[in-house]
């Protein structure tokens, strides 16, 4: 099975796999989720980049009643997942689909903006586009919510990659797939570099990024676009 080979077996197996994989991987969707109902309850627009099999849908929409989504995910088979997701709870008017890749150019359309497992699974410089792009597309005064793997502040980096291995073990992954996995580091599955996400979010006028939850090498983080500035310096 080749890893990240979304359209083949590993996206096939995905549900089943990627808790494994991810440590807290649904405490990461429902902080994120709590986190849009708190700041965006009355949210119209949200944009989730990379939506997978949907598994983070239900809570974003019980968490944004009011909001209809936007999906982008360039996998044929993970859309479909997906769209089986969204018939069975129901939520077909509520969605729609987006280009497969998020395009240039956004003008501050969203409210909220979800992108989750997405930045490790490109090279550096793409990281780098797609945090832009994620950026330019939130509307003042909205929340970008974003997860993933990153080497900075572990406990100890081979401590980490040591607990990692132990957990792998522990649930039962084999030995060959333990090693495929560890080889897959920043070849396959690139460190999204904290100083280098505070610099791209900063740059294009968004908060310095909040660590919402850290558990071993995956992160959950909340950025920010400040409101628009009325006259006389405050802020709408």
């Amino acid at each position: 099975m080749a890893l990240l080979d979304f359209d083949g077996d590993y996206g096939r197996t995905y549900n089943a796999r990627i808790r494994r994989l991810i440590p807290a991987y649904d405490a990461i969707f429902e902080l994120a989720a709590a986190t849009a109902a708190a700041l965006q309850p009355q949210a119209r627009r949200a944009l989730v980049v990379g939506a997978g099999s949907g598994t983070e849908l239900p809570a974003l929409l019980q968490a944004m009643p009011q909001a209809r989504f936007t999906l982008i995910e360039p996998s044929q088979q993970m859309r479909g997942l997906c769209n089986a997701l969204i018939a069975e709870i129901g939520a077909t008017e509520r969605v729609e689909w987006g280009p497969d890749n998020l395009q240039a150019g956004g003008a501050g359309d969203f409210e909220v903006v979800i992108s989750h497992n997405v930045l490790h699974v490109l090279p550096p410089p793409e990281q780098e586009q797609l945090l832009q792009r994620m950026a330019a597309h939130l509307a003042p005064g909205g929340c970008l919510l974003l997860s993933s793997y990153c080497e900075s502040n572990p406990p100890g980096f081979e401590l980490g990659l040591a607990i990692g291995r132990a957990r792998f073990e522990a649930l039962g992954m084999d030995a060959a797939t333990i090693e495929a996995v560890m080889a897959s580091r920043n070849t396959k599955v690139f460190s999204m570099d904290e100083e280098r996400l505070q610099r791209e979010l900063t740059q294009a006028g968004l908060e310095a990024p909040i660590p919402l939850l850290q558990a071993l090498f995956q992160h959950l983080w909340l950025s920010r676009r400040p409101a628009q500035e009325c006259e006389g310096g405050a802020t709408a």
